[in-house]
C-alpha cells in the first residue's frame, strides 16, 4: 500500500532515508512516463529519470511543500536537466558546424578532414576519446587511462579498436 505523500516528506525532511527512498521510488514510473513523452526516446527517458531522481536526493532539502507539489518539484528539476542537454548539445552542433565551415573555407583538405569528422562520429564515446586524445593531443598512455579512469591496457585495446574501425571507415585497411 502506498505511503501518504505528506507524511513521507515530513519524515524525510527530518533525516528518515528510507522515507526519501520509498517517495521517489512511489514516483519514479510517473516521472519516467512524463520524460518519455517529452523526450521520445526510452534509453534518453531512462537516463534522465536517473539524473532527476539523483538531483532530488541531492536537493531534497530544498524542496518546499508549501510551494509545490512533490511531483510538480521532479517534474521541473526533469524538465530543467532535459533542457540544459538540449542547450548542450545545439552549443556542441553549432560549434562542429562552424568548425566545418572554417575547415572548409581554410584547408586545402577539406574533404578529407569532414571524412575523418564523419568517420570519428561513427565511433562509440569509449573507442573516440583515446583517438582523439593521443592523436589530436599526444597525451600519453597512462595519461589517457587517468583521464578515462580505466587500465594502461584497456586503453591501448580501445585506441586499436578506434583506429581499426575509422581505418575500415576511411578505407584505409593496410596503410596508418
Amino acid at each position: 500500500m502506498a505511503e501518504n505523500d505528506e507524511d513521507l516528506i515530513q519524515r524525510a525532511k527530518s533525516g528518515n532515508h528510507e522515507a526519501l527512498a520509498i517517495l521517489l521510488k512511489q514516483h519514479y514510473q510517473f516521472l519516467f512516463s512524463y520524460l518519455l513523452k517529452l523526450t521520445l526516446h526510452p534509453s534518453a527517458a531512462e537516463d534522465l529519470t536517473q539524473e532527476t531522481m539523483v538531483r532530488c536526493i541531492e536537493r531534497f532539502y530544498q524542496y518546499d511543500s508549501q510551494k509545490a507539489a512533490f511531483t510538480t518539484w521532479m517534474i521541473q528539476i526533469g524538465t530543467n536537466l532535459w533542457m540544459d542537454e538540449k542547450r548542450r548539445k545545439k552549443r556542441e552542433n553549432a560549434y562542429l558546424n562552424k568548425q566545418q565551415l572554417s575547415w572548409k573555407l581554410n584547408e586545402a583538405s577539406t574533404t578529407e578532414w569532414i571524412a575523418v569528422t564523419a568517420a570519428l562520429k561513427t565511433l562509440k564515446d569509449i573507442h573516440r576519446i583515446p583517438v582523439i586524445l593521443k592523436h589530436y593531443y599526444g597525451y600519453s598512455y597512462e595519461e589517457m587511462a587517468s583521464i578515462c579512469q580505466v587500465s594502461v591496457g584497456t586503453i591501448k585495446s580501445r585506441l586499436n579498436n578506434g583506429l581499426t574501425k575509422l581505418r575500415k571507415e576511411l578505407g584505409e585497411h593496410e596503410s596508418t
